[in-house]
Order: C-alpha cells, then sequence, then structure tokens
C-alpha cells in the first residue's frame, strides 16, 4: 500500500525539488549582485542545450532593456572581437555612435564590478588613494573614527594649552 503512494507521489518530489533549485538560484542570484551565481551559469553555458537556450533568453532580455547594446554585442561577435584586440578595434570604429557610447559605458560598468571585488588590503587602498576605487563601509567608518580621535585630541590639547597656535607652529619667538 505504501509502496504505491510513493510511485504516485514521484511527480509531487520531482516538482519540489525543483522549486527548492528555482529558490536556491533566485537566492544565490540576489546576493551579493549575483556572485555566487555566475561560475554555475558559465558552468550552464557550456551545457550544449542549456548553454544555446541560456544564450537566447540573455539576448533577448538585453535587447528589450538595452537595444543598442545587443546590436553592438552582435556585431562585435560577428566579427569576431572578442577574441582579438586588433579586431575590436576595428569593430568599434564599425559601430554607430549610439551602439559605441552603450557598449563603453557597459564596458566601465563592468571594469568598476570587476575593480570593487579587489581582495587584496594593499591594492585595495592603493586604489583607494588613486581615486581609482570607492572606500568600502568597513573603511569609511574606520576613516570616521580617526577622524573623530584626531579632532578630540586637538580639542584636548587646545584645552591643555588655550595659547598655542594651531596648524603645529610653535608658541615660541624666532630668534632674531
Amino acid at each position: 500500500m505504501i509502496a504505491s503512494i510513493f510511485w504516485y507521489l514521484i511527480p509531487v518530489w520531482i516538482l519540489l525539488f525543483l522549486v527548492v533549485l528555482l529558490g536556491i538560484f533566485a537566492i544565490l542570484s540576489r546576493i551579493r549582485g549575483g556572485r555566487y551565481i555566475r561560475p554555475i551559469v558559465a558552468w550552464l553555458m557550456k551545457v550544449p542545450l542549456l548553454g544555446r537556450r541560456l544564450k537566447r533568453i540573455s539576448e533577448s532580455a538585453m535587447e528589450r532593456s538595452n537595444p543598442l547594446l545587443a546590436s553592438a554585442i552582435k556585431k562585435l561577435e560577428r566579427a569576431g572581437a572578442m577574441r582579438d584586440p586588433q579586431r575590436m578595434q576595428k569593430a568599434l570604429s564599425m559601430l554607430s555612435s549610439g551602439e559605441r557610447r552603450a557598449w563603453m559605458e557597459a564596458a566601465d560598468q563592468q571594469q568598476q564590478n570587476a575593480g570593487s571585488d579587489v581582495s587584496n588590503r594593499q591594492i585595495r587602498r592603493q586604489l583607494e588613494r588613486q581615486g581609482l576605487q570607492q572606500k568600502s563601509a568597513k573603511d569609511k567608518t574606520k576613516d570616521k573614527r580617526k577622524a573623530k580621535k584626531k579632532k578630540k585630541g586637538e580639542k584636548e590639547e587646545e584645552r591643555r594649552n588655550p595659547h598655542a597656535r594651531k596648524h603645529g607652529k610653535s608658541n615660541r619667538r624666532r630668534g632674531r
């Protein structure tokens, strides 16, 4: 009796599995802008049937959201520019101004996204000093604390010695 019910519930178990899988994909795509789903999708793109479908879905979504960028990408792929920098320069010169602008904006955005994931603290600080990367929230709070401490120290120093000059100059007269 129980065994026969199990066989009837197989479609329910399959649907339940697919719903859980969809939920996992939804959660992974929301975390850090899809950072954890990208490798999974890249792997799925290698599967022949799935890869073609995913590529077609991606292209149609891009055509709806940014048609200039979609046409630019199609032209660049046709020219084989994705593999060769010289072909890329030649293909970029063949694009219309709107397509070129859309391509450059997308490339800048992708570069900014890639640059924000710098894991080495020394490189990240170097980029911050050069103004190429925005500070993380953790670094911003650290800077605020340092500024508060500095301000508190200046107030304490001023309270101790009210006649001292600010800007680090001493109060002594210079000999002539």
